[in-house]
């Protein structure tokens, strides 16, 4: 579906190719509450149909990131089958991969300057709320870049991660991890991937109101994404005040 007068770019038109789903195309310079609205209205349809809606930042990376994906496919092995494979293979337990990575950052910091990082309980008061999607904002005009609201065919929310796989580079999670994590925060707190760019990811949530959950799950969110305490909230509790308020949950990496 694309907008009158609009033509998706070459990215665009490869991303959608790959996904092989319905999209619905949005050129740059929209309004952001705009691609908002669309996503919740086709999270609403969700319950008829067997669908979860993904808003895909365009970019030349994400493009050529999916790209290589489909180069890697195996004699006589489909798009679909390497899907299945990705999705098999991510086979786990979240919090192991938790302890371990947060373990491995303890040890690297020392102690003094991990207690600064965790914070104070009392900073969870000081968290703002965060209830709009911005992974898909220029943030220097406030309009949208290029934008795909993809309909991708799965039953369960964290599958997603096997039709728009990226990652694995630098501190940022492998697809296997993310399916894995996705599965323990959908199954745990009703997360939802919602936005995905090269390098940026945010989930729908419902606000985590228990203080003592908030903290544990800004925890986590802090082994899965580093750069959301070094650039962002600079302490795990004043991420824990923000999750106690939030519907999205927002990461990056460099």
């Amino acid at each position: 579906m694309f907008g009158i007068g609009s033509k998706p770019s070459e990215n665009a038109r490869r991303i959608m190719e790959h996904l092989g789903c319905p999209c619905e195309y949005f050129p740059a310079g929209k309004n952001p509450a705009h691609i908002q609205a669309a996503y919740e209205h086709s999270l609403a349809e969700v319950k008829n149909e067997p669908y979860i809606p993904v808003i895909i930042h365009v970019d030349d990376i994400l493009a050529e990131t999916l790209e290589m994906f489909e180069e890697e496919l195996e004699s006589g092995e489909t798009l679909s089958d390497r899907r299945k494979k990705l999705i098999a293979r991510a086979e786990g337990f979240a919090e192991a991969w938790f302890t371990k990575r947060l373990s491995e950052m303890k040890e690297q910091y020392g102690q003094q300057d991990w207690e600064q990082l965790i914070g104070s309980v009392t900073e969870c008061a000081k968290g703002e709320n965060n209830t709009h999607f911005s992974g898909y904002v220029d943030f220097e005009s406030g309009k949208t870049c290029e934008a795909v609201l993809a309909k991708i065919p799965v039953e369960n929310p964290w599958e997603v991660f096997a039709w728009v796989p990226f990652g694995g580079w630098n501190e940022c999670p492998s697809p296997e991890e993310m399916l894995v994590i996705g599965k323990y925060w959908y199954q745990r707190y009703k997360a939802v991937p919602a936005v995905i760019s090269h390098d940026t990811l945010e989930f729908a949530a419902l606000p985590v109101k228990d203080k003592s959950a908030a903290l544990g799950l800004a925890l986590e969110q802090f082994a899965f994404c580093g750069d959301i305490i070094y650039q962002g909230t600079d302490t795990v509790g004043r991420l824990a005040g923000i999750l106690m308020q939030s519907s999205v949950w927002y990461f990056w990496w460099d």
